[in-house]
């Protein structure tokens, strides 16, 4: 093999001003591969300078990161060989500039474009002729090899964790006590157990609390205070921030989800690609924290919430975004009349004009009359209904799901099934072709694979419909739900905070139309 020191003449002799300008790159890896430490790999980068006549005028280091991307400081060197601060990155190996087929051509013709080069300390091969590229290359492409292997392995492995009701990555989770499989004793020995989660006695009310809070109105950032005045902090170690909370919150751990990105899914990975999906392995593992109906409130709200304007989220007063005119159904605006009582008026007769819409104006006292009114008919009507006093709508507020298993639940088992079934068939495919000459066996699997793709979306169409808010829940159900939210807000009416009794308003109201003739319609959620 050529090697690139009998091309470089001797640094015997020479001056700073003479020796060629490089930098040193560092990585270790997030998957630590090779477990070579940080300063081995500069030892051996710092002889090979002083062996080649090179001078390192800099180090760039990425420290615990990942080769299967360019998201690294390695891309800082890269811009500085571009305009003309060195003219050589030296690496320990070619795996530590990066693992990725596509990511590492470019960026390395970006560094041959700018007249640069990149140096391997220990795999020296002079990349100036055809045998030494061709060398390199050979390199880059194991390594990418070596990089999907593991990255299959991992695969497997996180496939056999969620199939056991166990996150991929393992680690500690707010609201629950974790038992790692490993445990190492002070003598050095290690004992091995069932892993698990169990929810933790101490924690786990709050974790519900913050769900409820949610539900009834609050925005992340008084719960992401309240965990840090508790004391609670991220499995990092760090303060919760309303995006860390966000994430734990939105995953359905403590609903005993697990999210995964679709095993069918061929696009890069990626933290928020729309192939994420809430699997639930309701098991012993990991037990749930909350009931099924918290999820779906928590469900509803987020969306909701998703879906108003940032300005808008936080409600400052009780019928904020519910009233409507009944005449045009435009919207309306609040104001304060010659009285001094807060009134809401058409805005499209305010702003357009009597030509447009006959307008009217109400005062909110009489809006928050007419809405107090209404909720207490609807409870009314239901105790008459069935007979009972006001205990029944109590129970509908205190009413416990069913322990055993959903419809939801054994929805998304099936779904699971079904991945697993498919995966299994699209390996068996891509085999038939070394020994399948006619065809038969392949289309007969082709035609099993479709079966079972198209049964998975039904099972997934049966199970958006089954959650609650979805297209097909029995308007029943969601009446139940309400009346008991309702119940809540008289029995708090005058002492709830606006924001938070506009959120419950919207769980029981759909829309508060006013009339020509200033009457109230009420349209119910359901």
């Amino acid at each position: 093999m050529a090697t690139l020191d009998a091309f470089i003449p001797s640094p015997r002799g020479r001056d700073d001003q003479e020796l060629i300008p490089a930098i040193g790159y560092i990585r270790v890896s997030l998957a630590r591969e090779e477990m070579i430490s940080p300063e081995l790999q500069r030892k051996a980068i710092e002889d090979w300078a002083t062996s080649t006549g090179h001078k390192i005028i800099d180090w760039v280091e990425d420290l615990d990161k990942t080769g299967r991307n360019f998201k690294r400081r390695i891309m800082r060197a890269i811009e500085r060989i571009e305009v003309g601060e060195a003219r050589v990155i030296a690496v320990w190996k070619y795996s530590r500039f990066g693992r990725s087929r596509t990511g590492c051509a470019a960026n390395l013709d970006r560094v041959e474009r700018a007249g640069g080069q990149l140096v391997s300390a220990t795999e020296r091969v002079d990349t100036t002729t055809d045998v030494g590229k061709l060398q390199r290359g050979i390199i880059f492409e194991f390594n990418a090899y070596e990089s999907d292997r593991a990255g299959t392995q991992w695969r497997e492995t996180h496939a056999h964790r969620r199939a056991s009701g166990l996150p991929a990555s393992g680690g500690h989770r707010l609201g629950y006590v974790w038992y790692p499989r490993k445990i190492f004793r002070p003598d050095g020995s290690v004992m091995l157990q069932e892993e698990r989660y169990e929810i933790d006695p101490a924690v786990a009310p709050l974790v519900a609390d913050l769900y409820q809070r949610y539900i009834n109105g609050e925005g992340f950032l008084p719960l992401c205070q309240a965990l840090n005045e508790a004391g609670h902090r991220t499995v990092q170690g760090n303060p919760w921030s309303i995006s860390a909370l966000k994430r734990y919150m939105d995953g359905g751990f403590p609903a005993s989800y697990l999210r995964i990105h679709d095993p069918e899914c061929r696009q890069p990975y990626k933290a928020d690609c729309p192939a994420h999906k809430l699997v639930r392995h309701p098991t012993l593992h990991h037990p749930a924290i909350i009931s099924d109906e918290t999820w779906g409130l928590y469900q509803q709200r987020r969306t909701q919430v998703s879906q108003t304007p940032s300005r808008a989220r936080r409600a400052s007063y009780p019928l904020s975004g519910l009233v409507r005119c009944g005449i045009c159904g435009g919207t309306t605006t609040r104001g304060k009349s010659n009285n001094g009582y807060h009134n809401y008026r058409c805005k499209t007769r305010h702003s357009q004009g009597r030509a447009v819409c006959e307008g009217w104006s109400l005062s909110e006292r009489k809006l928050l009359a007419a809405v107090k009114t209404w909720l207490k008919g609807i409870v009314e009507e239901v105790e008459s209904s069935a007979g009972q006093a006001a205990s029944h709508a109590q129970e509908l507020r205190l009413r416990q799901p069913s322990t055993g298993p959903s419809r939801t639940a054994d929805l998304e088992e099936r779904i699971a099934k079904l991945d697993r079934a498919i995966a299994r068939q699209m390996q068996t495919f891509a085999m038939l072709e070394e020994y399948d000459d006619d065809g038969t066996l392949a289309e007969g699997h082709r035609q099993t694979l479709l079966a079972l793709r198209n049964e998975k979306a039904q099972a997934r169409a049966d199970l958006d419909a089954a959650k609650p808010g979805g297209r097909h829940e029995d308007p029943d159900v969601r009446r139940d739900a309400a009346i008991a939210v309702a119940l809540g807000l008289l029995e708090e009416w005058g002492t709830i905070e606006p924001h938070r009794m506009n959120a419950l308003l919207r769980r029981v109201i759909g829309r508060v139309s006013v009339t020509k003739d200033r009457d109230v319609v009420i349209t119910p959620a359901w």
